[in-house]
């Protein structure tokens, strides 16, 4: 295997398997109204304290969540998927994805320069915005860097 193949590989791994374990977890959290164990590691606690108070903010949190799991399922079957697709295609899932999360990741790091975040949200966003640029270079090369075609 190539080294661009094994390096799109892990980079698409590790694009997905964190939301689509985090993704769920979250989305019941929010749902049951339940306060995490960790949160006051995660966000402040005035975050914490408006979304437990506010239906309307515990609706945008799972819409977030679940826009996590679904694009990180995207992504992984794209690549489990890339050989039997034409590579148009392929660059234009993972473009799409690439840029949901670039627009992501940034906005976990606006959250945590307006202090509704903490730390761990921001190496988040860091992580998303990483991960997007990886996945836009393929996307950008025709979704061809990740596997070989015939």
């Amino acid at each position: 295997q190539p080294a661009s193949t094994t390096t799109m590989s892990v980079a698409l791994l590790l694009g997905s398997l964190p939301w689509l374990v985090l993704g769920p977890l979250n989305v019941m959290k929010v749902l049951m109204n339940k306060k995490s164990p960790i949160a006051h590691k995660i966000v402040h606690e005035a975050s914490e304290k408006c979304q437990s108070e506010c239906g309307i903010a515990r609706m945008w949190a799972t819409c977030f969540w679940s826009a996590q799991v679904f694009l990180a399922a995207i992504l992984l079957m794209t690549w489990l998927r890339r050989r039997s697709r034409p590579a148009h295609t392929v660059a234009d899932l993972i473009g799409i994805v690439a840029c949901a999360k670039l627009c992501i990741g940034c906005l976990l790091i606006f959250n945590y320069t307006q202090k509704v975040v903490r730390e761990p949200v921001a190496i988040g966003g860091v992580y998303e915005i990483t991960c997007a640029l990886a996945l836009l270079k393929d996307a950008m090369s025709g979704g061809k860097t990740g596997s070989k075609r015939a």
